[in-house]
């Protein structure tokens, strides 16, 4: 019986932290001010371009997205799924022809670690042809007869259609900040098609009102993704395709993201994998000097080290997931993680 890349990915990968890279294929995300928009529209072959890049640089999961998430805020708004489709599936059906392509010729990304050390995620790169690593691809064991030595596509959405559309063009996992409520038919959807689902946390944040108050933020988080997770398995999920993100940034004060950061052991002793999104949130700002509080390039390098420190801090609260922008800085930060969890275990 075949599995699946996510069902691979999910049993036998997730055993240490991993890396999923973000690609917006939006003209209004916050953190990089539509980077492939053009007079025209989206430049679907660059940003193709950018997420293999990213895949070579270290991201095992591939998150394309054609919603902002700020859509609640003046002057962006929601994307109906028809452009949404528009936007992200031309990207995810190249990315999904190329990772096929590329079947048999994935070389190891990491190089070979000191002894004794896994390397965090065990992942590789793709290739459209041969390798430029210099590495040479391990005859013994080729992505053909290994379906998680690929990366994966996950579509960011809460529309279930778009889902849907993104699921038989390749996509392998679904990521719904709405953790399924905006949109009823996205259990059944990912339950009928067995694909992992990614459930966050989210309260609306009123404009000119600021977030809403928690009484215990991380007490509050962890019931509702419990409920939210209870909801999906009776919708016909399975246990293991459940994955659980905090929704920093997502209607909580900088204070509750920092107390969420601090807790996230509480929501990973659920059992279900935890997907942790700190890149470039606004909450960071409160570490960093005035001269870089401003957006562009020295603004979002400040927030790509912090993002770092914080990926090996979550990874030893159990974190297994990160999704980043800066996927070198996140790569070098679980190389740390893991060599000073090896160093451990070592004593």
């Amino acid at each position: 019986m075949m599995i699946s890349r996510a069902d691979y990915f999910l049993t036998h990968r997730l055993t240490a932290p991993v890396i999923m890279g973000v690609i917006n294929a939006t003209p209004d995300s916050f953190s990089d001010a539509g980077q492939f928009q053009t007079s025209t529209g989206i430049n679907h072959a660059a940003a193709v371009e950018y997420a293999l890049d990213l895949a070579r640089q270290g991201a095992v999961i591939l998150d394309i997205g054609g919603e902002a998430s700020s859509f609640h805020r003046p002057g962006i708004g929601p994307v109906v799924p028809e452009e949404q489709i528009r936007r992200v599936l031309p990207i995810i059906e190249a990315i999904a022809r190329r990772r096929d392509a590329a079947e048999g010729v994935l070389p190891a990304l990491l190089t070979p670690p000191p002894k004794g050390l896994r390397p965090p995620g065990d992942f590789s790169i793709v290739h459209s042809a041969t390798s430029t690593s210099g590495h040479t691809p391990p005859s013994s064991q080729s992505a053909s007869s290994d379906p998680g030595h690929s990366p994966l596509i996950s579509i960011d959405t809460r529309s279930s259609v778009v889902a849907a559309a993104a699921l038989r063009a390749g996509a392998d996992i679904i990521n719904d900040i709405s953790a399924g409520t905006d949109d009823p038919e996205m259990f059944p959807l990912a339950a009928g098609m067995n694909c992992p689902l990614i459930l966050m946390h989210r309260r609306e944040e009123r404009p000119g009102q600021g977030p809403p108050a928690y009484a215990n933020v991380c007490a509050e988080v962890v019931d509702y993704l419990q409920q939210r997770s209870q909801d999906a398995l009776a919708a016909g999920l399975q246990p293991h395709r459940i994955l659980l993100d905090p929704g920093l940034g997502f209607g909580k004060s900088p204070a509750d993201n920092w107390k969420l950061l601090a807790g996230i052991g509480e929501l990973a002793s659920l059992g279900f994998p935890v997907v942790l999104g700190a890149s470039r949130k606004r909450f960071l700002s409160d570490l960093l000097p005035s001269h870089q509080l401003q957006a562009g390039l020295d603004g979002w390098l400040a927030r790509d080290i912090l993002t770092s420190e914080i990926t090996v801090l979550a990874a030893a609260r159990g974190v297994r997931i990160h999704r980043v922008h800066q996927v070198p800085l996140a790569r070098q930060a679980l190389e740390v993680f893991a060599r000073m969890t090896v160093t451990e275990q070592d004593h």
